[in-house]
């Protein structure tokens, strides 16, 4: 695939030439966005080393930095289901020392040469990424080579990072954001699901877990072949074969691994869990249903529609249960973003007593947002054509936009054509999606809070069935942790 980035667009806002004394503040409107005009980027050049891994890189030669973002499909989505939280683990193990370090040694390396280098898991990828200054790229290549290939997965590192990750499961079973968060994807995809399994791991999973199957998870999944590699900033193409090509020489073999994502079943109706925390003094309120995939192509509505109705501070969710009732501190929705379909979210943390209150608001706005005004369809765009450009204000943006662009397999030319895409959007084109992608009478609503003071509430709003859950129906058991 090739990837161009020339001709993406960048904003700039006209600025009022008449002197500060001499104007008087205005704060009734919003000041109109100004012209757009080209933002130059250097192409994406693409090849691949010697082993198989494919590059791509984005010379940007004004700062002598330099940015690699390795992806591999490995992530918790690709945990075995006796043990989930394996990615996770085998990610975080490999920053706990590599090579001839162990964890000290190689912290300690990294602080003293001013680089950052590290592993981390997500729901579908495990990466690594180093943010090298070019004066320092030749002593930080080995220890990123070391960390990819030969991470040292110490027993005794084991036993304290699975002692941290019970600790956050034993943590996680007061924090109310967790259990609604983890109980609505349970809920939505149903338990089992790869977007749904427990991505920390459970107590079974982790008290079970040893450094062999570390091991056989690395050895599998961190291949040339499952995975590519993002390169911005300071180097040229024959650097890069070069300098990468003799420090993974050794590195080959692997096959592209590729799991089939099953779509979540539609909710039938209105479901709402509801799960007991005494005394809260807030509820955590999740609602929503499966969504798209990343890849739709319905994005560009998408992104406009969402905006206007909880994608930024002046959505219609956030003022109305923020500005205009004061429920909360801040309300939202989202559409995740996944190879497979994601889920469309509305959420909010909401007073104890308005919890009731607060999910009328929310049925409210979710009914109307099939009906949208042009001021408002052309304020979101402007909000989402204004911000874009900033995404490539540093080679880490960059190479996180173009990383994206591969992952999710977007067309040619993709970052090129995404202001204009954007800002082609209408009215009937943000209605369309709202009617076909938000359905209030079949969503799955979670409420985590204090039941005996908002369940009379809730079911006095006849919006659907309620089930009573426990956080141990969710979360498991609290974990017992070995001193």
């Amino acid at each position: 695939m090739k990837i161009s980035l020339y001709s993406s667009i960048l904003f700039f806002a006209l600025i009022g030439t008449l002197p500060l004394a001499a104007q008087k503040a205005e704060r009734s409107t919003y000041p109109s966005p100004g012209a757009l005009r080209p933002l130059q980027l250097p192409k994406v050049q693409e090849f691949r080393l010697g082993n198989g891994l494919p590059v791509y890189l984005i010379e940007k030669h004004d700062l002598p930095i330099v940015q690699m973002s390795f992806s591999f499909n490995a992530g918790s989505m690709f945990d075995p289901a006796t043990m989930p939280g394996l990615a996770s683990m085998t990610a975080n193990m490999m920053n706990e020392g590599a090579g001839d370090r162990d964890a000290l040694a190689l912290a300690e390396e990294i602080s003293f040469l001013g680089i950052s280098l590290g592993a981390g898991a997500g729901r579908e990828n495990l990466n690594v990424e180093l943010f090298t200054p070019i004066s320092k790229l030749r002593e930080a290549l080995p220890l990123l080579g070391d960390l990819i290939l030969k991470p040292r997965f110490d027993a005794e590192e084991l036993d304290r990072k699975r002692t941290e990750s019970l600790v956050r499961l034993a943590q996680a079973h007061d924090e109310a954001r967790i259990i609604a968060s983890t109980a609505f994807n349970q809920m939505v995809y149903g338990k089992g699901h790869p977007y749904a399994t427990p991505a920390g791991g459970t107590e079974a999973s982790l008290k079970a877990m040893q450094v062999g199957d570390l091991q056989s998870f690395h050895r599998e999944y961190i291949t040339p072949a499952n995975g590519f590699l993002v390169i911005a900033g300071d180097m040229t193409r024959a650097q890069a074969e070069a300098e990468l090509g003799t420090l993974f020489r050794s590195w080959s073999g692997g096959m592209l691994k590729a799991k089939a994502i099953p779509d979540a079943p539609k909710p039938k109706g209105v479901q709402i869990y509801l799960i007991d925390k005494p005394d809260a003094a807030q509820s955590e309120l999740r609602l929503g249903h499966p969504g798209v995939a990343r890849s739709t192509p319905d994005y560009f509505p998408l992104e406009v529609m969402n905006t206007i109705l909880g994608g930024s501070f002046t959505s219609r969710l956030n003022n109305n249960l923020r500005e205009v009732h004061g429920y909360s501190y801040g309300a939202g929705s989202a559409f995740a973003q996944l190879k497979g379909k994601g889920l469309f979210l509305a959420s909010s943390a909401v007073q104890s007593d308005a919890s009731d209150k607060a999910l009328a608001e929310f049925m409210k706005e979710l009914n109307a947002i099939k009906d949208v005004t042009a001021e408002e369809v052309s304020k979101a765009r402007n909000y989402q054509a204004l911000g874009f450009p900033g995404n490539f204000e540093s080679i880490e943006g960059i190479a996180s936009q173009v990383a994206n662009v591969i992952s999710y397999n977007l067309a040619d030319g993709y970052l090129n054509a995404y202001i204009n895409e954007l800002l082609k959007i209408q009215e009937a084109d943000v209605e369309r999606v709202a009617k076909t992608y938000v359905d209030p009478k079949n969503m799955v609503i979670v409420v985590v809070g204090d039941q005996a003071k908002i369940e009379p509430g809730i079911k006095a709003l006849k919006l659907g069935k309620i089930t009573i859950l426990k956080k141990e129906d969710v979360l498991g058991p609290l974990p017992q942790i070995e001193e």
